[in-house]
């Protein structure tokens, strides 16, 4: 017998809300260690379906829980550890059901982005499914609840403004550097990494200003790409320690595993500048600059958790936007737990039915002898006959199967399930 709806959907992870960016990177995962993840989980039976969202401001776990149930999916997550070997416990949120269902509206929608109406958790949710999928980790609940959550994101793109202006995390970072040197004039800057996110800060930099914007990345003709439309100037991967002590603002954003930029090199850099400032904000997780960094004179580093103020400064413009989108996403969460219901419920009915017309086939061949003496016409008026009695019959049940998983009527469901699903003795 299927659950109900309210609790086949679990949530559980970290995020940007609940856990500081040193929790938040010890637990930041690649695509392969995503797969891993998802196969262990099938595999072990901790989760019949699961979804894994690694992203720079959070780790969240999707699931339709396995025989263990949410305790076995909470111990799976109790052997990570944070940054001093401390339990992770107090840093996690659990949702379940409706709460589980709205959450994951609201991430893919921008609503809990640090920064509100960012464009790009969207096309990070949409790469976690891919990734789920392709590891043959979604069923038919979690199948559901994708199609429906990137249908809602849409849906609040296009008819709220919450998107309208496109920040993100990499624009409050270029913005706060404008509080720090309050004109880009004149200044200079180096961006590493050329992904999504280090082009948009390419073009917020020379939308503000900046004089000289210098592009390195792993690809170098990536690199070349992005300083061609930002009229920027490409370099080598390998070279990008030379620019440190030239440049006025160092801008990370890779998926480097571990720091990129170490103490040594800011060191050096400073020493070259005669100890000029010199700006970082490092928006990776796990963190691409050495924390430590913060602690040289001249030397201002800032992580995505210090963007917070940038972006509550943009939050009052947005209140009327995020209000109706939050109205879509609220919406939206009761009708798919309807519909969820409807499908968590269908294997049932499907077994009814098809029980049903066993029995009725059965009660047909145990009058084969009567029916021998009717001809090819009557035969068929006697099978549409049946057919629609086992219709009308099962009519009534059928409405209050479905009545009471739309209404989470557990104990009812049960049995009424059970009524109509067990063999007879």
């Amino acid at each position: 017998m299927a659950m109900g709806a309210e609790q086949s959907i679990f949530a559980l992870g970290l995020n940007h809300h609940t856990a500081p960016v040193e929790v938040r990177e010890r637990l930041a995962l690649d695509e392969p260690a995503i797969r891993r993840h998802l196969h262990m989980l099938r595999h072990r039976e901790l989760a019949n379906e699961a979804l894994l969202l690694s992203t720079c401001n959070r780790v969240e776990l999707y699931a339709v829980p396995g025989e263990g149930g949410t305790d076995a999916l909470l111990e799976w997550v109790r052997g990570f550890r944070g940054p001093r070997g401390e339990s992770l416990e107090p840093y996690l949120f659990r949702h379940h059901g409706r709460d589980a269902v709205r959450h994951l509206f609201r991430v893919a929608s921008s609503l809990d982005s640090l920064v509100i109406g960012e464009p790009q958790i969207l096309g990070q949710v949409k790469e976690a499914v891919r990734v789920a999928d392709e590891s043959a980790a979604l069923g038919r609940v979690l199948n559901a609840l994708c199609r429906r959550t990137l249908h809602v994101a849409k849906r609040v793109r296009t008819e709220t403004d919450i998107g309208r202006k496109r920040v993100g995390v990499g624009n409050a970072g270029v913005d706060l550097a404008l509080q720090i040197f309050g004109s880009l004039d004149g200044r200079r800057a180096l961006l590493l990494g050329a992904g999504e996110m280090g082009t948009q800060v390419a073009h917020a930099l020379r939308s503000g200003g900046l004089d000289e914007l210098v592009v390195a990345n792993r690809t170098f003709e990536r690199a070349v790409e992005v300083a061609s439309v930002e009229g920027g100037t490409p370099i080598s991967w390998d070279r990008f320690d030379e620019y440190l002590a030239r440049v006025d603002i160092v801008i990370a954003a890779t998926g480097s595993p571990k720091p990129i930029v170490d103490l040594a090199m800011v060191r050096t850099a400073l020493r070259k500048r005669r100890y000029r400032p010199i700006f970082l904000v490092d928006l990776s997780v796990p963190r691409n600059i050495d924390p430590r960094v913060d602690d040289l004179d001249s030397a201002y580093l800032f992580n995505v958790d210090h963007l917070r103020q940038v972006v509550d400064q943009g939050l009052a413009s947005r209140e009327s936007a995020r209000d109706r989108a939050e109205e879509v996403v609220e919406r939206e969460a009761a009708r798919f737990l309807k519909a969820l219901a409807r499908i968590e419920v269908g294997p049932s009915i499907g077994v009814i039915t098809r029980r049903a017309e066993e029995l009725r086939q059965a009660e047909l061949s145990r009058s084969k002898r009567l029916l021998e003496n009717l001809d090819e016409d009557q035969r068929e008026q006697l099978d549409a006959l049946t057919r629609a009695l086992v219709k009308k019959v099962l009519h009534r049940p059928l409405q209050q199967i479905h009545a009471s998983a739309h209404e989470g009527d557990e104990l009812r469901l049960s049995h009424l399930l059970q009524a109509f699903t067990e063999e007879d003795s």
